[in-house]
């Protein structure tokens, strides 16, 4: 159990500071396709499993697997013809928890994407409340919230209805095991002649192996359908990531005092947010000398504001090049391109 709960603590920490560190490293892109409820639901909702659910239900499992060894050897010791009730009742037992395994993961699933968006409501809310107030769109945007709250709680209620089907279940099917062992206990004691205390101790060990089996189904199916927080935190790994952020010194070499001059040249960048979308700079070329002030004016959509994503690279060019001072921005790390000490 103490081996369980510290490889949890350290499972928890070592995927949180994975996730952390590709979510900080992501493209700008990448946070304007992806809600913010995703993205605050596996930083809050699934970190929450692993550290709590998902130990938790790892180490009663252990502990549940012991009791479950034990209690059939001396049962098996004491009484070895209540291996007759025992053998369907695990059977039902195995098909039972099959049954609800199949869908139990899912639903778990389901619970965790319908909490998304009722995060990602509230940070707009608390964001945009004087914009939602202004418009008067304070009713729309409650019926919204509600809806969501409404669909987040028919998929928990759902998730813990398919529990109660197995818990139930269970119990009727330990109880009996218990029914089977009394009867086997007055019917044959005269030909086994077990002591009263030996009878007691079968007895009880019937009676907690219903809980025995209830521990160890019900939280071997909710251990498997807190894993699929995993799941959802392994997929941020994978994620896409900007470029390196340290210059390989072998290959581009940087003098310290660079940019000295601060001439810089835009050679036929085209520069793309998207795939799929059009075009933001389209072979955009010219030339800035050291120590100049330069003003860009333009409309809505010209292109103002994509000189300085380019500049800085937070979305790369699909093509040319952007020189200061001679150097391609594209060859060298992100911490020079954004910034030296």
């Amino acid at each position: 159990s103490e081996w369980a709960v510290t490889g949890g603590t350290r499972c928890s920490k070592r995927v949180f500071r994975t996730m952390l560190g590709k979510v900080l490293l992501a493209p700008i892109s990448y946070f304007e396709s992806t809600p913010l409820g995703r993205i605050l639901n596996r930083f809050t909702y699934d970190t929450e499993v692993i550290d709590i659910t998902l130990t938790e239900a790892m180490s009663i499992l252990m502990i549940a697997m012991g009791w479950f060894v034990a209690g059939v050897v001396i049962m098996l010791s004491i009484l070895p013809w209540i291996g007759i009730a025992l053998v369907p009742a695990l059977a039902v037992y195995w098909n039972l928890s099959y049954h609800y395994r199949m869908s139990g993961t899912d639903l778990q699933r389901l619970d965790a994407v319908a909490r998304s968006p009722i995060q990602a409501m509230v940070s707009e809310g608390l964001e945009g409340s004087t914009t939602i107030r202004v418009f008067g769109q304070t009713e729309n945007f409650v019926n919204k919230f509600v809806t969501a709250t409404d669909k987040s709680g028919s998929a928990l209620l759902n998730f813990i209805s398919a529990q109660r089907w197995l818990g139930v279940r269970i119990e009727i099917l330990g109880s009996l095991v218990v029914l089977v062992a009394c009867i086997l206990v007055i019917s044959m004691n005269d030909t086994l002649g077990l002591p009263p205390g030996i009878v007691a101790l079968l007895i009880i060990w019937s009676s907690n192996f219903t809980i025995t089996l209830g521990f160890l189904v019900d939280y071997f199916a909710e251990g498997e359908a807190a894993i699929t927080s995993i799941e959802r935190v392994d997929a941020m790994t994978t994620i896409p990531q900007e470029h390196a952020m340290d210059t390989d010194a072998t290959k581009n070499p940087l003098s310290k005092s660079w940019p000295s001059d601060g001439t810089l040249d835009f050679d036929n960048v085209c520069l793309r947010y998207r795939d799929g979308l059009p075009l933001a700079l389209d072979s955009l070329s010219f030339q800035i000398p050291g120590g100049k002030r330069v003003g860009v004016v333009g409309r809505t959509g010209a292109g103002k504001s994509s000189l300085t994503v380019a500049l800085f690279r937070l979305t790369e060019i699909e093509s040319g090049r952007i020189l200061l001072d001679g150097v391609d921005l594209a060859k060298i790390g992100l911490k020079d391109v954004r910034g030296r000490p």
